[in-house]
């Protein structure tokens, strides 16, 4: 018997049932669980995905795909800074970068104190940090490139009034470097900074960082640097860095901002793989109510089973038709849960359903027809594979049978 035929018996057993049987009930509570178990794996990897593209975002806007700092972690000589930045323009991939000191600093205003992380860099990382378009600008603007821009949370603590009208101003205390203290000689640099306007990033930045000209702070550290920021797509970030590790062999610590931030992004791995291992298990516990339903569709159709063994149909045949049985039950619950997820996470993107909590944004989303391809493979595969178990445990091949089947073979 072909494969057409099964298909048709198989079409005829799922479709043509009495509406209020057991057997089509646990049949589409079979198909149900699988819809809303598929749906709800297609729905929350989308959202991981546009969670960690998030998080990618917030923390490659500020901190670049490519930094390179010396091996020692002390700070490297201008020239030889000079000399990696040079190297990694000429690496393809590469689209911008910047020389950066990164040094722990002392803010005050008036009588409002805070510790700082200031980083001073060249005019060209406003435009590798979205600066120069204010786009992470919230208070203020990038209206003089020799004033300083502070992170969100930290002009908070310091208590700074608002720089949409004028600028403000705090006083830095920035380390001496590589000179002896004295007694009642000061440690710090004491200098005014004028500071037009308040960034935000990410939290880290937000809370921490000062940025400023990097001529200004290098009046305080003549001819060094911390090291050279690059901005390349991510797709190149490991080739410029093994590039730069092989041009300079134990000179260069070279980190990508994966590399940089790893906890927040495996964590972010983490919890989206426990998710969809918890999904799974609901998907595989939605398969019992498929091997159910094969087994008292065999129950119920057993006598037209033995008319049809009369006829001639043989018993793998007749394994064959259950396992299409089972096999388009799986098929439908797949398609049908795909199909759902995909409609509401697309209506999601472009019209909004969840907004984030205590925002005005919608939660991130983003849909991947790689990983929803890998998802539909993988549930069609244990479909199919308690199809088969539970098909080939009803209906046993007689001896014969086998036979034949092997001298086939």
């Amino acid at each position: 018997m072909n494969f057409r035929t099964l298909l048709f018996i198989a079409q005829r057993l799922l479709l043509s049932r009495k509406k209020m049987a057991a057997v089509t009930i646990i049949s589409w509570i079979a198909i149900g669980g699988m819809v809303i178990s598929t749906a709800a794996m297609i729905i929350l990897l989308s959202a991981f995905n546009g969670i960690e593209q998030m998080i990618e975002n917030l923390y490659s806007s500020f901190d670049q795909e490519v930094v390179v700092r010396s091996v020692s972690g002390r700070k490297i000589e201008l020239s030889k800074a000079q000399k990696y930045q040079k190297y990694g323009d000429e690496l393809s991939g590469v689209s911008n970068s910047s020389l950066f000191i990164q040094e722990r600093v002392i803010l005050r205003n008036k009588k409002k104190w805070s510790n700082a992380e200031l980083w001073a860099t060249e005019p060209s990382f406003y435009e590798m940090s979205d600066l120069s378009s204010e786009k992470h600008i919230i208070n203020g603007s990038l209206s003089s490139k020799d004033a300083g821009l502070i992170g969100v949370g930290l002009a908070n603590r310091l208590m700074l009034q608002s720089m949409n009208q004028e600028q403000q101003t705090v006083v830095l205390y920035y380390p001496k470097q590589n000179k002896k203290v004295r007694f009642g000689s000061p440690p710090f640099h004491q200098r005014m900074i004028s500071l037009s306007g308040a960034i935000e990033y990410n939290k880290e930045v937000n809370d921490n960082v000062l940025l400023v000209p990097l001529d200004w702070a290098g009046a305080y550290n003549p001819n060094r640097v911390s090291g050279v920021l690059f901005s390349t797509n991510a797709s190149n970030r490991n080739s410029i860095k093994e590039s730069l590790l092989k041009k300079f062999p134990g000179e260069l610590e070279v980190l990508t901002n994966l590399e940089k931030n790893a906890l927040i992004f495996k964590t972010s791995r983490s919890e989206k793989v426990i998710v969809l291992i918890i999904l799974l298990f609901v998907f595989v516990l939605s398969l019992f109510n498929l091997a159910a339903s094969i087994t008292m569709t065999y129950l119920e159709k057993k006598a037209g089973s033995t008319t049809l063994l009369s006829l001639g149909m043989s018993r793998v045949n007749l394994r064959n038709l259950y396992f299409i049985l089972g096999s388009m039950i799986a098929f439908l619950g797949v398609f049908f849960g795909v199909f759902i997820g995909a409609v509401l996470v697309y209506i999601h993107e472009h019209i909004g359903i969840i907004r984030l909590p205590e925002s005005n944004e919608f939660f991130p989303s983003s849909f991947s027809w790689l990983q929803t391809t890998k998802v539909i493979l993988t549930l069609l595969f244990l479909g199919f594979g308690v199809a088969y178990i539970t098909s080939t445990y009803l209906i046993k091949p007689s001896r014969k049978e086998r036979e034949i089947v092997s001298l086939e073979e």
